[in-house]
Formats: structure tokens, C-alpha cells, sequence
């Protein structure tokens, strides 16, 4: 991937996956393994969503590649819980997005 929106070339998975951790807990899933994380975050990054390559090409702008990945952590977080999906606010899982940013891009 190039450096369009001032990328590192790779994202920081480790990075990413202390940012995860820390969504996990706050949902409710602290047993999640780093590997599980790093092998999912990876699926929304470089599978079906190719966030990465869309990011790369301008597609999906640094916030929006941010907001997927934390959109969709939430909801596989939620469904590994077993729980049904709080009342609107639970939780504010916005205060997450800068540093997954920082972590995807530098």
C-alpha cells in the first residue's frame, strides 16, 4: 500500500491489538486471545472488507477504515459474548477510534 493518507506502508498490528483489548474489556469479552484478535482484525483488513487495499486507493478515508475495523470489532465482540446488544450508549466506543487510527496509519 502506498502512503496516500500519510500511511506506514503496514499498520501496526500490535498496536491494534492493545487498542482491541481494550474494546474487549469494555464490552465484556476479556478472555478474547491475542491471537483471535490479530487473526480477526487481519480478516477486516486484508479479507472480504480489503479495508487496507480500499484505504490504500483512497477509497475509505483514514477515519472511515478506523470506524470499520471498531464497527465490526464490536459486533464480533458482542456475538463471542453471547449478550444481546446493549441500549443505545452503553458504551462509547468513539474514544477508541484515535488510537486505532494512529495504529492503522501512524
Amino acid at each position: 500500500m502506498g502512503t496516500r493518507h500519510g500511511a506506514r506502508e503496514h499498520p501496526d498490528i500490535q498496536g491494534l491489538i492493545v487498542c482491541a483489548r481494550k474494546v474487549a474489556e469494555v464490552i465484556g469479552s476479556p478472555d478474547v486471545s491475542d491471537a483471535e484478535l490479530s487473526r480477526f482484525i487481519e480478516s477486516i483488513l486484508y479479507g472480504e472488507k480489503e479495508a487496507w487495499v480500499c484505504a490504500g486507493m483512497g477509497l475509505i478515508t483514514r477515519e472511515e477504515t478506523a470506524n470499520l475495523l471498531l464497527a465490526h470489532l464490536e459486533t464480533w465482540l458482542m456475538d463471542r459474548t453471547n449478550k444481546g446488544f446493549p441500549e443505545q450508549g452503553a458504551w462509547d466506543l468513539e474514544v477508541f477510534r484515535p488510537a486505532l487510527e494512529e495504529a492503522l496509519f501512524g
